[in-house]
């Protein structure tokens, strides 16, 4: 596995989050797969200079350091098998972009789009309450922007034209 230190800003990432927290023993057990699979992990015959984490028992993350080539669709494709291998094993959604990550006191929560409205309306989140931005795409964004105030949020724009 590539240092994550290593790997340049412009690394692209994808973000898996799960429906529920993972246990400690999963968290262990989940670790190995990812590292196993992360030190096996090809685009057009090399090894990719690759990372994961896994953040808040809840969250994740593949960072893949494309040195300027694109991707193949075959290693993005291997990797979303990997984390439906994981969902069947482990019995959780990690696939499931309906979900909105956030933090209320010092605790990761989740929830639907549709209950993220209904609970601002209800005062139990608020402009200043932490989300998680999973839809950034490089380290330096995931870095820089992966969690952000509600306020600054695509969150808001999206719960402010449904409503």
């Amino acid at each position: 596995m590539t240092d994550y230190n290593i790997l340049t800003p412009s690394s692209r990432v994808w973000i898996f989050q799960a429906d529920r927290e993972f246990s400690a023993d999963e968290n262990e057990a989940i670790s190995g797969e990812l590292l196993r699979f992360i030190e096996n992990w090809l685009s057009h015959g090399s090894l990719l200079k690759a990372h994961y984490k896994l953040l808040h028992n809840r969250f994740i993350v593949f960072f893949a350091d494309e040195q300027g080539d694109n991707m193949c669709g075959r290693a993005i494709d291997a990797s979303v098998r990997f984390v439906k291998e994981l969902e069947k094993k482990y019995a959780v959604s990690l696939l499931d972009r309906s979900r909105v990550a956030y933090i209320k006191d010092g605790k990761v929560e989740a929830c639907t789009l549709d209950e993220l409205g209904q609970r601002i309306e209800e005062g139990k989140i608020t402009p200043n309450t932490e989300v998680f931005n999973n839809l950034v795409s490089t380290k330096e964004e995931f870095d820089k922007t992966w969690t952000v105030p509600l306020a600054k949020s695509w969150h808001r724009s999206y719960i402010m034209q449904n409503q």
